[in-house]
């Protein structure tokens, strides 16, 4: 056989090519446990980074649904009450303040849990003209809010229904007007007792406020 020293060795190399490339192409499917060598790894620092960082459209995958607030208390005046716009809303409000009897307070009590802003500072004020139990507890909820205004308008409800308990806790208030209009309230209900005990040994801005300003109320 014309170059047998050739024949043997190139037979093997061919059956090791098969092998081999048999190995690099076999499907992953047909193998018990395979898993592919890693080669090579892209360094993090050469990925390229996206020229625009402002977020595209597709990189939302889900918006924030804004519900609009639902007003429900007018229909506790008149079941068949269409809905109303703010300033009628308001005109409700003012009026129910004027009559002030324990009805009306329950209605301004659930106008102050759904109304916003004005609106809301609006039914504080009326409350606070207002008779009937649900009165301080409302005044009270409403001294806890995080806005100036409807503490002001909660407390000036307090000093009207002389509730006590309450015109002391917000003589500490952090806002001064809101802590003179606590003062004063004391000062109607005749506790200046308690304007002194609050006031005793504090030194900060809001207490000699009031310590200069009070005396000119009364």
């Amino acid at each position: 056989m014309p170059h047998s020293e050739f024949f043997f060795p190139g037979l093997l190399f061919l059956i090791l090519g098969i092998v081999i490339i048999a190995v690099a192409y076999w499907p992953e499917r047909w193998t018990i446990g395979w898993k592919p060598f890693v080669t090579a790894v892209w360094p993090v620092e050469r990925l390229p980074l996206r020229e625009n960082t402002t977020p595209q459209e597709t990189d939302i995958t889900a918006g924030v649904i804004v519900l609009p607030r639902e007003i429900t208390w007018p229909t506790l005046i008149d079941p068949a009450a269409g809905p109303l716009d703010e300033a009628e809303r308001a005109r409700v409000i003012e009026g129910l303040g004027i009559v002030g009897d324990p009805w009306s307070a329950t209605v301004l009590a659930k106008a102050f849990d759904e109304e916003e802003n004005e609106l809301r500072v609006a039914a504080i004020e009326a409350l606070g003209v207002s008779e009937g139990p649900i009165v301080a507890p409302t005044l009270e909820r409403a001294y806890a809010s995080y806005v100036i205004a409807e503490r002001y308008a909660a407390i000036d409800g307090a000093s009207r229904n002389a509730n006590v308990p309450l015109l002391e806790r917000a003589l500490r208030d952090t806002d001064g007007t809101v802590a003179l209009a606590a003062a004063y309230g004391l000062h109607r209900a005749k506790r200046d007792d308690l304007i002194e005990s609050g006031l005793e040994g504090r030194t900060d801005a809001r207490a000699a406020e009031i310590r200069r300003i009070l005396p000119m109320l009364v």
